[in-house]
């Protein structure tokens, strides 16, 4: 299907079981033709809303990292069960380097070539198009394992609803970020505090952060990460960020009932470039390490 085409949604899918961060910031939705382990079968695509936008008006980078995390898994996760959907592809490590921006209003697409699957792993890469034009090119490595599996243990450790329910403290010395862009507000709110070399931030977690399966979504978290690596380079350097390249590996599950913290250091900066590493913890426990690379401008 060419990009120029209207896409008609009614004959793609969204997952079942639902998803609630996917359902929260898309819908996304995927359609499969052909034998689901051949490059190019998975077309996935996101409608774009005012509520993906940055600042500049355009669709915010941790919506293009969740949709190429959606991406990832899909065409991972289906060339591992050749499209029967009894696969859970969970991110170990994506990579995205943004090309171009992406406007509010058109559609994003997305598709991918699977490169290898093996007993645990599945390999991919893949791009996201808006319009013809090429916004940023993904690629990672899925951990699979059966998706009857994953449900019978997120039914086993499902938090009661007076767990689930109890509040969340920010630690001292952090203020209310409330200028950031419409995409992170949609998220949920965020906090902050400037570092000499960089920043922390803090979020709250809330139920539509999690994925299918009960954890905390790969794509929530790298939203995060994205809004966190640009918020530290501007503050740093002074001047305006957009993320240009993102590295990311997953160490371990997230949950709704804690906030998470992250650190992020800008090591080096020039003029128009900024180099920026962090890590993504909860309660102590590291969940996502990243690194991005920032295009620095003019305010």
């Amino acid at each position: 299907m060419p990009d120029t085409l209207p896409i008609d949604l009614g004959r793609y899918s969204m997952f079942v079981p639902p998803d609630p961060f996917e359902d929260h910031v898309g819908p996304f939705y995927f359609r499969i033709a052909g034998d689901a382990r051949q490059a190019g079968s998975v077309h996935c695509v996101l409608p774009t809303h005012p509520r993906h936008g940055n600042y500049a008006g355009g669709v915010h980078g941790g919506a293009t990292l969740a949709f190429a995390d959606y991406a990832l898994c899909l065409v991972a996760g289906r060339a591992a069960d050749g499209g029967t959907n009894t696969s859970f592809a969970m991110t170990v490590s994506i990579a995205v380097e943004f090309l171009d921006a992406g406007r509010i209003g058109p559609p994003l697409e997305a598709r991918g070539e699977p490169l290898q699957v093996t007993g645990r792993l599945a390999f991919a890469r893949g791009s996201i198009t808006q319009e013809d034009r090429t916004v940023a090119l993904w690629s990672g490595v899925c951990r699979h394992v059966a998706r009857a599996k994953v449900m019978v243990r997120k039914e086993a450790s499902s938090p009661s609803a007076a767990t689930s329910a109890a509040p969340q403290s920010v630690p001292s010395g952090f203020e209310p970020l409330v200028n950031a862009s419409l995409y992170s507000r949609h998220i949920g709110p965020s906090y902050l505090r400037k570092e000499t070399d960089g920043a922390s931030l803090v979020q709250p977690t809330l139920p539509h952060m999690c994925n299918t399966g009960g954890v905390l979504h790969g794509g929530y978290m790298m939203s995060f990460a994205d809004s966190a690596v640009t918020r530290a380079a501007g503050l740093v350097t002074g001047m305006a960020p957009s993320t240009v390249a993102f590295a990311a590996e997953f160490l371990a599950a997230g949950v709704a009932t804690i906030p998470l913290t992250t650190r992020v250091e800008v090591p080096r900066h020039g003029k128009s470039l900024a180099f920026v590493r962090g890590l993504l913890e909860q309660d102590g426990r590291k969940l996502l390490s990243y690194s991005a690379t920032i295009k620095l401008r003019q305010r």
